[in-house]
C-alpha cells in the first residue's frame, strides 16, 4: 500500500512541561531512579537522556508491565533520546518489550490507543515527517 502522506513523528514536549511548572530533569531523574539508575543533582537534560538511551539493549528494565501506556510511551521516547519517532515505531518498540519479553498480549497498543495518547495527553509535540 503506497503512502500518500508522511506519518507524523512525536517527541516529548519538554518546553511545554516546563512552562506548566515541571522540571524535565527531575521527571527523567525519577524515572531513572525507579529503574535502579543513580543520578546526580544538576545533571543536564542531555546527560539524563544519555542514561535513558543505555536501556536500548534492555528496554524491559525501563518499560515494565505495571506502567501505564502513557508512561510506557514516554519511556520509549526517552530510550530514543527523545528523537522524533513515528507512532508505528513506538508501537513496534512497545511490542518488542511487552509481547517478546513479557509475553503480555493484553496491552492495548492499537493505533487508536497509542495515537489517542500522543495527540491528546499534552506531553507530546508532533511534526510532519
Amino acid at each position: 500500500m503506497p503512502k500518500s502522506r508522511k506519518e507524523k513523528v512525536y517527541s516529548i514536549d519538554f518546553k511545554k512541561l516546563e512552562r506548566q511548572g515541571f522540571s524535565s530533569e527531575f521527571l527523567i531523574s525519577e524515572k531513572l531512579k525507579s529503574s535502579g539508575v543513580k543520578t546526580k543533582d544538576g545533571e543536564s537534560l542531555d546527560q539524563l537522556l544519555s542514561k535513558c538511551s543505555k536501556f536500548k539493549k534492555t528496554p524491559y528494565e525501563f518499560i515494565t508491565p505495571e506502567l501505564s501506556l502513557s508512561e510506557s510511551i514516554i519511556r520509549t521516547l526517552l530510550i530514543r533520546k527523545n528523537s522524533k519517532t513515528g507512532m508505528h515505531q513506538i508501537q513496534s518498540d512497545l511490542s518488542a518489550v511487552w509481547l517478546d519479553h513479557y509475553k503480555l498480549p493484553y496491552k492495548n497498543i492499537s493505533d487508536s490507543g497509542v495515537l489517542g495518547i500522543l495527540e491528546k495527553s499534552g506531553f507530546f509535540a508532533n511534526f510532519k515527517a
